[in-house]
């Protein structure tokens, strides 16, 4: 029998919510936007709450005061403590990852002074469909296998659009590389990147100084920060998620359509 899910150290939750969504063709943020009853948001922090993680940071945009407003009114547990982070300027994946790590140092300075390891574990807020008991595993395989860095990924039946876990002949990790940047042996690689990562507190602050934005977006990539950890020497491991569909993210009103089918199906016979 399993032993049951215990975490040892303190966990906090990054969802990374700022994108406008332009693709949505919509005035609300992407976030915002209801999905079975419930804005993508929420479903992003109560997921995170099913793993018992307690103290999150949520990063919008400072003109996203509806999606403050949103999680303001909801009703979580009472033990849940909610903060934001304001990404003023859209420099990317790393940039918001930093704006949320800084608020989490500033909120929860004493929890991380009175905890022996903190690590922290980031989600995109238009990504629903990741079960709590995901995140419990994640949680679990990161701290057994004490990685620095974990990344959540899957194997997609048809990967094309998504990052790709590249790894040695031990199948050890390697690096992220998104699909514009992939060979023609690359795009063949059915491991793909989920977006969802887990890294030591202190790891990942150190890491995401080191970003740069030499690009041809000149923006900031989470996705940079394991394969810039590993070339230092850090642990980096990840876990394949069981189903690919829970990984899929909300980029236009028709994703969103297939989205709230499948919730249907899926919760129609729980609501």
């Amino acid at each position: 029998m399993e032993a049951p899910y215990q975490f040892n150290g303190l966990a906090i939750g990054v969802v990374l919510a700022a994108g406008m969504g332009k693709r949505m063709n919509s005035h609300l943020p992407k976030v915002a936007h209801v999905l079975f009853g419930k804005p993508l948001v929420i479903w992003a922090i109560e997921s995170l709450i099913v793993a018992e993680v307690k103290k999150i940071i949520v990063v919008i945009s400072p003109k996203q005061k509806l999606v403050e407003e949103i999680i303001a009114l909801h009703s979580f547990p009472k033990d849940i403590n909610i903060n934001f982070a304001y990404q003023e300027n859209p420099l990317g994946t790393g940039h918001a990852a930093a704006c949320g790590v800084e608020a989490a140092k500033k909120y929860f300075t004493n929890e991380i002074e009175n905890s022996a390891k903190t690590n922290i574990i980031i989600t995109p807020g238009d990504s629903p469909g990741v079960e709590g008991e995901t995140f419990k595993t994640f949680l679990k395989t990161h701290a057994e296998q004490n990685n620095s860095f974990t990344i959540m990924t899957f194997k997609a039946k048809n990967p094309f659009g998504y990052g790709r876990i590249l790894t040695d002949s031990n199948k050890e990790f390697i690096a992220i590389r998104e699909e514009k940047d992939c060979n023609e042996n690359e795009k063949k690689i059915a491991l793909c990147n989920s977006g969802f990562l887990c890294a030591n507190l202190n790891d990942l602050d150190a890491i995401l100084s080191k970003l740069n934005n030499t690009n041809a977006a000149k923006e900031y990539y989470l996705t940079d920060a394991p394969e810039i950890s590993k070339k230092l020497g850090n642990k980096i491991g990840y876990m394949i998620g069981q189903d690919e569909s829970e990984f899929l993210g909300i980029n236009s009103q028709e994703q969103l359509a297939e989205m709230e089918v499948k919730f249907q199906n899926k919760y129609a016979n729980i609501k």
